[in-house]
């Protein structure tokens, strides 16, 4: 049975951002994600309410809106991570949501603007001869995110805060391991066999080492892109921290079905354009991206493989299988590119038959 509507925190949410006589005419619960958060639309009249609001409803926790891998509880300031980040980010232009009014402590929820239903994935998919138009217009939205960060560290920012270094990376091969093959087959693996396989996995996390980190989202993914009124709005953007510059482009290049959008031809136009972009921001890339792209590709969608068992299996939310045979085609597209990819693609397919050669 689904979690009752909280009609009296919202009530009091509208009042006090839109003032005594604003008031909430109906309510429609939206589509949830992989988290904790539920989100309910709000028709609004009165005062200077606009005619919709959405409020994220953090279910008894009010720091249930950061990363479940990094921690996502109260910084040290007490702040949500989503309203710490949406400050900075509307600070320096980007097109985040507004925040209206945080009741995270006294209602566990955060009342937002309305940025729509159409997400980047389906304005594309609706009409697909926007879609390369669509992305170009994305991949300048990561080049303005990644600007803003080298130009306006902010230490007061969650984002700048935390790195996803290699430790964390590795830490997700670990959950790659323990779900996309330990929860899928029913069993542990053997100490020896799953020590040797996370060894093996080690050198998918280097660019996490090695790379200059910039400003990144960790999910700038097409589905928490929105278009509204042919604008660009950027959602979920709680878990920002330092990444490698090749991680938000791999994600939205290259997540779940995207494949059926961006073909070989087109992403590689849209690396050009990322490259271009950022050097005629005064920020050009250094090194091989393409090396640290596929790696960061190879690192986020083995992730995900055992992202998606963990939240089918493990917490009883159906669907997310489904996506897998995308994800397993993206892994086995950056293994054959790797160097010496076929021994690692070898070693994975005796425990995940999708990842080998031919399939």
């Amino acid at each position: 049975m689904p979690d009752a509507i909280p009609h009296a925190a919202l009530a009091r949410a509208v009042r006090a951002a839109f003032g005594a006589s604003a008031h909430v005419v109906s309510t429609r619960p939206l589509a949830g994600d992989a988290s904790s958060r539920r989100y309910v639309r709000l028709d609004l009249a009165g005062g200077a309410a606009p005619a919709t609001a959405v409020a994220m409803l953090l279910r008894g926790s009010r720091f249930t809106l950061g990363s479940d891998e990094i921690g996502g509880g109260p910084a040290a300031d007490g702040e949500l991570p989503f309203v710490n980040v949406a400050r900075y980010l509307a600070a320096r232009g980007l097109p985040v949501p507004a925040v209206y009014h945080d009741a995270s402590a006294a209602d566990d929820l955060v009342l937002i603007e309305d940025v729509g239903d159409t997400t980047l994935w389906a304005a594309a998919t609706s009409a697909p001869e926007r879609a390369p138009a669509l992305f170009e217009a994305a991949v300048d939205l990561l080049v303005a995110l990644q600007v803003a960060g080298a130009r306006h560290p902010d230490p007061s920012c969650h984002a700048f805060r935390q790195r996803f270094e290699r430790h964390l990376a590795r830490w997700e091969l670990g959950h790659f391991v323990e779900h996309g093959i330990e929860t899928r087959h029913g069993r542990e693996l053997p100490p020896d066999e799953r020590a040797a396989l996370l060894a093996a996995l080690d050198p998918v996390s280097e660019p996490f080492a090695a790379a200059e980190p910039v400003l990144a989202h960790r999910d700038f993914m097409a589905w928490n892109i929105h278009v509204q009124d042919g604008r660009l709005r950027l959602i979920d953007f709680q878990d920002a921290l330092l990444a490698p510059d090749a991680y938000d482009l791999g994600a939205l290049l290259t997540d779940r079905t995207t494949a059926m959008l961006v073909d070989p031809a087109l992403e590689a136009v849209l690396l050009e354009r990322f490259r271009r972009g950022r050097a005629a921001a005064g920020l050009p890339v250094a090194g091989d991206l393409e090396a640290r792209y596929r790696a960061c590709v190879l690192q986020r969608a083995l992730k995900v493989i055992g992202r998606f068992y963990f939240l089918e299996v493990v917490q009883g939310k159906p669907g997310y299988l489904a996506y897998l045979p995308g994800v397993y085609a993206v892994a086995r597209r950056m293994l054959a590119a790797l160097p010496d990819g076929g021994v690692l693609r070898a070693r994975l397919a005796v425990h995940v038959p999708e990842l080998g050669a031919g399939t």
